[in-house]
């Protein structure tokens, strides 16, 4: 028995697909396996070559190494007749809900539903993806696993004492700019708080997206917020727990997600959320989180608001949010990838 883990789709700056895939690596490695790795840098070309590969290279591939299941931490896997069968992974349905012109979504609508159909077994993060998944593909309970995300408790941790303020305060949203992101209201609605607090900004960390980052740097210059909202790129891993514990909040009004990573780090960090109703998220949050209509630019002002004036509030969410962290951890993920794993090989 050999287990053939495809690790193609990890990309060299790890975003979610990245940090769940290497979370879960040591425990599918306990497998006798074949490792093929990834490291690309995530273009548009390279995805449209890996994809190509995964079609005629992945599956000669197992078939020389004798595999008898593929494991692929993404919803990319070989179509056609399944000679050794796959179980992929599924973090959201996003480029099908929410198509962008774009290799992604141009592949999730014309191929995703027909490779999950095909797979032997679908792991997703939450039982609204599971949902979404079901509704695209007619697959039974049966063939889908829900095992949520975790966090590293030994990264992602409250200081140990309150820090002295130093800078200016700000609030802090984490993630590639996609539309869905919601964050052109997000500044709208900061816009609106900022007047009020001089010193207020608003950090944008994560990878630009194409189109989307330029028409938000615009949105900016348009209100004048030039000089109070920070646009960080990519921000490596061991530097994510600062960014968090040194923010008001995080704010993360999405319009749809199958989980939420950002939120439970930052409650594993102590640092108050806002975010939206539905979509996995609730999920994630569960009570601890002040969760707004993630469409309201007024109720996402309220809430900003409400975060900075009431110390109590933030005291709240902080407790809240630690307890709710607590109940997800990586190694529980691993855990149950393995044992899941373990009944296919």
């Amino acid at each position: 028995m050999t287990l053939l883990l495809n690790y193609r789709p990890v990309l060299r700056q790890p975003t979610g697909i990245g940090v769940y895939a290497n979370a879960v690596l040591p425990a599918v490695q306990d497998f006798p396996h074949v490792l093929i790795s990834g490291g690309e840098e995530g273009s548009a070309r390279q995805r449209l070559k890996r994809l190509l590969w995964t079609q005629c290279e992945l599956p000669r591939l197992a078939r020389r190494h004798n595999a008898s299941l593929i494991f692929t931490p993404a919803p990319e896997g070989y179509l056609g007749p399944q000679s050794i069968p796959q179980v992929v992974m599924v973090h959201d349905l996003r480029p099908i809900s929410h198509p962008e012109l774009s290799v992604q979504s141009i592949y999730f609508r014309s191929c995703v539903p027909s490779l999950l159909r095909s797979c032997l077994h679908v792991i997703t993060n939450s039982h609204y993806t599971a949902r979404e998944i079901q509704r695209c593909t007619g697959l039974p309970d049966s063939r889908i696993s829900v095992i949520p995300l975790g966090y590293d408790d030994q990264v992602f941790k409250p200081a140990l004492m309150s820090p002295a303020p130093h800078g200016q305060p700000y609030l802090l949203h984490v993630g590639q700019a996609y539309p869905h992101k919601n964050v052109r209201r997000l500044i709208q609605a900061f816009a609106h708080v900022a007047q009020d607090y001089s010193a207020l900004r608003l950090v944008l960390a994560g990878k630009p997206h194409a189109k989307e980052s330029r028409q938000l740097q615009l949105l900016v210059a348009e209100l004048g917020l030039q000089q109070r909202v920070e646009f960080r790129s990519y921000v490596p891993y061991a530097e994510l727990p600062d960014l968090y514990r040194g923010a008001l909040a995080l704010v993360y009004p999405s319009l749809w997600e199958g989980f939420g990573l950002p939120v439970l780090e930052a409650m594993a960090c102590g640092t108050p959320v806002i975010s939206s109703v539905g979509s996995g998220i609730q999920e994630v949050a569960g009570n601890a989180a002040v969760l707004v209509d993630p469409v309201d630019i007024e109720a996402l002002r309220r809430a900003m608001l409400s975060m900075i004036n009431q110390p109590s509030l933030q005291e709240q969410c902080r407790r809240d949010g630690l307890q709710r962290a607590s109940q997800f951890r990586w190694e529980a993920t691993a855990l149950r990838t393995k044992r899941l794993l373990t009944k296919f090989c």
